[in-house]
């Protein structure tokens, strides 16, 4: 997981990756340092990896050729358009990609969950979230517009894989054109729900933990029972959403902590060599055919203690339910 230290001052800064020039035509060849060794990794479970091309023996994805040790973040420009958004105007986000050895700008990207860009913006809040998709323009850039609510912070979160790379999670701040509040003063103040049953339009969901309190450092179970809001009957008609049977994106109070998980399929145990086997629906079947519920769990690793926020998104009736729940991770003894 990758995070980064912002401020709202930030926000209109221009980050950008500094190329550095090599000489390679004129250096005797030298043995690859850890952060050029190419091997073959899962694009979504980076720590699985291969000296040869394959699928990942957890979800069927195949598996890219990358640079698997190379821990480094990927430099991103990010701007505005305008240069200072406005709460309730319409604005558009741009974003490039550069390599963090040569600065070049990064073009191909492999496609994770029917998406080669995921984006997530949330209010310092985290009383506002929204899971969108940028579209890749002509010159290599991303872009895509987007209307915030309320003047305020907002944390943006770029979730990719460049080829040849290793996963990014990247954040960057925006603020919009309003807003004079306090940064620390207006953060999240977040309480852990005691009713762990809700609805959004036909679906209720019902959230269990496992195990009953998180503990940071060590992986727990979100299990999610769905049911039909009219009639309470377990859902079984649950729709694939950019190819699972759901997402959820699991942050701190502070918002430097991030999860990003989908659906794992208990029922299939663990694998030696491999791990767990995860993924509900595996990858390259076609997932509209398919239909789920009404017991759907994810899985994750909160990485210190504190609270949570889970932003969870389930598609029913081809609409996107998002359930948002808040609990408590304990800290390791």
């Amino acid at each position: 997981m990758r995070h980064a230290l912002l401020t709202a001052a930030a926000v209109l800064g221009v980050l950008a990756g500094t190329a550095r020039g090599q000489d390679a035509l004129l250096a005797p060849a030298a043995p690859p340092s850890p952060d050029e060794r190419i091997a073959y990794m899962c694009p979504i479970h980076s720590d699985y990896t291969s000296d040869i091309a394959g699928r990942c023996p957890r979800d069927g994805m195949a598996l890219v050729r990358a640079t698997p040790f190379d821990v480094r973040d990927y430099g991103m420009e990010f701007f505005t358009e305008p240069r200072v958004v406005t709460a309730g105007e319409s604005a558009t986000l741009r974003f490039a990609i550069r390599h963090p050895a040569s600065g070049e700008l990064v073009r191909e990207f492999a496609m994770v969950h029917d998406r080669r860009y995921h984006l997530f913006v949330v209010s310092q809040d985290m009383e506002y979230f929204e899971h969108i998709h940028p579209e890749q323009e002509a010159d290599g850039t991303w872009t895509i517009d987007v209307t915030l609510p309320r003047d305020g912070y907002y944390k943006v979160l770029s979730d990719f894989v460049p080829s040849g790379g290793t996963a990014q999670f990247i954040a960057r701040p925006l603020v919009t054109r309003g807003y004079d509040g306090d940064l620390v003063d207006d953060g999240a103040r977040l309480v852990p729900d005691t009713m762990l049953t809700k609805t959004v339009g036909d679906l209720s969901a019902t959230l269990t933990f496992d195990p009953p309190t998180f503990v940071a450092g060590l992986y727990g179970h979100l299990n999610f029972h769905l049911s039909d809001t009219a009639t309470g009957e377990p859902v079984t008609d649950l729709q694939a959403y950019l190819g699972a049977f759901g997402h959820t994106l699991i942050l701190n109070e502070e918002l430097t902590e991030y999860v990003h998980s989908h659906p794992i399929d208990l029922s299939a145990g663990f694998d030696e060599e491999a791990g767990p086997m995860l993924f509900m629906i595996p990858m390259g079947v076609d997932a509209e055919t398919l239909r789920g519920g009404p017991e759907v769990s994810f899985d994750g690793l909160m990485p210190r203690a504190g609270r949570y926020r889970a932003f969870t998104q389930f598609r029913r009736h081809d609409e996107i339910r998002t359930f948002v729940f808040t609990f408590e991770v304990a800290a390791a003894e």
